[in-house]
């Protein structure tokens, strides 16, 4: 069950106030001239059918650093009263009963509207919701360049509805509801500059669905999506950039090998054993035994076999058939380049003599076509860097491996880490392997 306490001097700058405005008549159904002014949730109630709409800064930090804290947090009070009065005006035009500004954490936060005819709740979300995303943004945009705020502003929105149950006293109180919960999930999984609605909101849209795109799932609900700036195209490619396709699976992509320092941060958190795998593992036994100083990824290696680590490395063994397919279709001398590692990884051993014992230097006659760096791959922090070979040559000439894309894995990447860890243990356990140092 998630709750949420009303908006206090810690969230916002000042107290929330009662939203008053006026209105088009006396009364809800009425013509002549009047007020309107919303209601408050009441202490001890439940209400069914309240939107629950979120607005948060995506790209927050951009701002944050681009901005003393003083200018940074004036923007973002410009971008709380520009959807707060959106909402005020929006829901004096329909008389909505109650929408209020619950809660504002610097950057963003939500809104609670409710009356006794949902239509009327709805109707003020959506449209509010969607005449701040493509209308207001742009003016709010105006507003951040007169104020000289820098840094690019963009938002993420989302719309849903469930029960909430109030309980607190005059405009202090908390609300209490596991759909707060899931509207906050939509807003993070939301694309920057689009609004997410739930099937839930869906469902009761009315005229508004035409606006949304059915764009794919979201903890068990589907999600329906508007981009500020386009038609269900946008809105579907939007959801595809930043989600992926179905079953997708959380992986840090790199557009080349990454340095030997990023590689030495890897080896840093290692606990008990890195594989190391490739056809010559040129780079690193070079890095073990180089003269440039710092030498990070040597310290590395080094201070993992201190901890009573084992650094296990598998490349090719040059007389196998592998070795040769290879050294043609690369138009090199794989046989040469493998036995120059052999002869680096000696002379790191001889030079560190019982510090390095944990280094462990095996040949296969097996090629899997990826090269791994695996940091306890088999516990349930582990760690694989991987990159795929292309083979053979083309008319564009000859890929350097470490200019493939690198991709880093945890066990959170579910079929894809089981895979890579099952070819990555294979290569250890099939065919001729032989240690040789």
């Amino acid at each position: 069950m998630w709750s949420a306490a009303r908006s206090s001097a810690v969230w916002c700058d000042r107290p929330r106030e009662a939203l008053a405005w006026a209105g088009a008549g006396s009364g809800r159904s009425g013509t002549g001239r009047g007020s309107f002014v919303n209601d408050q949730f009441q202490a001890d109630r439940t209400y069914d059918q309240v939107y629950l709409v979120f607005v948060d800064t995506s790209g927050y930090s951009t701002i944050v650093r681009s901005n003393p804290r003083d200018r940074a947090a004036h923007g973002f009070d410009l971008l709380r009263e520009r959807m707060r009065a959106r909402i005020g005006q929006v829901s004096a035009q329909h008389r909505c009963a109650r929408s209020d500004l619950w809660n504002w954490r610097g950057d963003g936060g939500f809104f609670a509207i409710h009356d006794d005819s949902e239509s009327v709740a709805r109707d003020v979300a959506l449209e509010a919701a969607r005449t701040f995303l493509t209308l207001d943004l742009r003016h709010l945009r105006d507003e951040f360049a007169q104020a000289g705020v820098d840094g690019e502003l963009h938002v993420r929105m989302a719309v849903h509805k469930g029960a909430i149950r109030h309980t607190g006293e005059g405009r202090t109180g908390t609300i209490h509801s596991p759909d707060i919960n899931l509207a906050a999930h939509l807003e993070k999984a939301t694309p920057p500059d689009c609004l997410a609605v739930s099937e839930d909101v869906y469902r009761t849209a009315g005229r508004y669905a035409e606006l949304f795109a059915h764009v794919g799932s979201h903890e068990g609900k589907d999600v329906y999506l508007m981009a500020g700036d386009g038609g269900p195209g946008e809105a579907a490619k939007a959801w595809l950039a930043g989600r992926g396709l179905a079953d997708g699976t959380p992986v840090h992509a790199y557009p080349e090998r990454p340095s030997s320092a990023e590689k030495a941060r890897l080896l840093d958190a290692a606990s008990a054993e890195v594989l190391d795998m490739g056809t010559a593992l040129r780079t690193s036994s070079s890095r073990l035994v180089t003269t440039e100083r710092p030498a990070r990824y040597r310290d590395a290696v080094l201070g993992l076999l201190r901890r009573g680590g084992v650094y296990r490395c598998y490349l090719l063994d040059p007389s196998s058939d592998a070795a040769a397919t290879l050294s043609r279709q690369y138009q090199e001398d794989m046989t040469r380049k493998i036995k120059d590692s052999l002869e680096r990884f000696g002379r790191f051993k001889e030079r560190y003599g019982a510090a390095a014992d944990g280094l462990r230097v095996y040949q296969t006659d097996e090629f899997p076509g990826f090269s791994a760096l695996a940091v306890d791959p088999r516990r349930t922090n582990g760690l694989i860097l991987y990159s795929s070979y292309l083979m053979g040559t083309s008319p564009y000439g000859v890929i350097e491996r470490g200019d493939m894309p690198h991709y880093l894995i945890s066990p959170d990447a579910g079929r894809t880490y089981a895979r890579i860890l099952e070819l990555t243990e294979a290569r250890a356990a099939t065919g001729q392997v032989e240690r040789v140092v």
